[in-house]
């Protein structure tokens, strides 16, 4: 007789041979569900501190959607303290020009969404102060001499509070003079946050040497060809202009200059009247005492300027100023 053990076991083994004979279907293990989307939460109200609302202003996103749309622009942001109001039917239709129409799906949109703005706008005269001061304490002429035009900003600039800094970059070519555009780097916290151009004018105002006549070229400039007036310089090239009459007196003009007109170093003639070489006389002047005799040209000569010349004899240079193209003179 076999034992109960032996005959549960023989029973088990038939009852599984059984089944299988019968073709009875074998337990099927139920498939995972797929996971539900994370729901999409949009607000009635949204706060937008900046130029555009974005979809992670006007909904509450999971971390997947918040990283890969949540910076959609969805339309332009109102002005600091005013309010726009973005209906269904234009949220419908902005999202499904952004390709983002799934989205309704996973969550409902209210009537309209009211989204103010929260930000402040960057004040004009803080502007130009900073631009103003950029440019005293980094020109070359003194801050009491210059006047400075700060142009407006092209467009409001919204920022998201107050605690900002302003950073201009010096101009191309260094020039602080004229038309002066410098770029405006706004920082918040340390990071930059906004770049800007902004455009000024810097007009110098100084007392230079001008023309008291018309002068014609080749004109020798007497003393009372030319006076020191004041005047508003705003061209960056005209930096080498005179503040001395000494400075011009005894040059030769080079092109017309008109009575009242400020003379700078391209009115004057560049052309030597003496060559490297060249034997000229040299007039001695002591006291109304004045003995002439040879000398030899060291470098080019201009009239009026300083040449320095060789004594033939004694091989000793000395410097002369040039009267004309055979003559220079010595003073003692």
């Amino acid at each position: 007789m076999l034992s109960g053990a032996r005959r549960h076991t023989r029973l088990v083994f038939w009852l599984v041979l059984l089944l299988l004979i019968s073709g009875a279907p074998a337990p099927v293990r139920a498939a995972a569900a797929d996971p539900v989307p994370a729901a999409v939460l949009f607000r009635a109200q949204a706060q937008v501190a900046g130029d555009y609302i974005t979809l992670a202003h006007l909904a509450a996103l999971p971390p997947d959607l918040q990283q890969k749309c949540g910076q959609a622009l969805v339309w332009s942001a109102p002005p600091p303290g005013q309010v726009y109001t973005l209906t269904r039917e234009f949220l419908e239709y902005r999202l499904g020009q952004l390709g983002l129409a799934d989205l309704l799906e996973l969550g409902a949109l209210p009537a309209a969404i009211q989204v103010q703005q929260t930000g402040v706008l960057l004040s004009g005269e803080e502007v130009a102060g900073a631009y103003r001061r950029f440019v005293k304490e980094r020109s070359q002429w003194p801050a009491a001499n210059l006047h400075i035009q700060v142009f407006p900003l092209e467009e409001p600039v919204i920022l998201p509070d107050h605690q900002v800094t302003l950073e201009f970059l010096p101009p191309k070519g260094g020039r602080f003079l004229g038309e002066v555009p410098l770029e405006l780097v706004i920082l918040r916290r340390g990071q930059p946050l906004k770049r800007l151009k902004v455009c000024g004018k810097v007009t110098l105002e100084r007392q230079v040497v001008c023309a008291t006549r018309p002068l014609k070229p080749r004109d020798v400039i007497a003393a009372e060809d030319v006076q020191l007036l004041k005047r508003e310089i705003s061209d960056p090239g005209a930096n080498d202009f005179f503040v001395s009459l000494d400075q011009v007196v005894g040059q030769t003009a080079g092109r017309p200059v008109g009575p009242q007109e400020i003379i700078t170093s391209r009115h004057l003639s560049r052309t030597p009247v003496i060559k490297r070489g060249d034997e000229v006389t040299v007039i001695l002047d002591q006291d109304g005492l004045v003995i002439s005799t040879k000398g030899l040209a060291r470098e080019e000569g201009y009239l009026g300027r300083p040449i320095r010349m060789l004594n033939p004899r004694s091989k000793k240079e000395f410097t002369a100023q040039v009267v004309d193209a055979k003559t220079v003179q010595v003073k003692l």
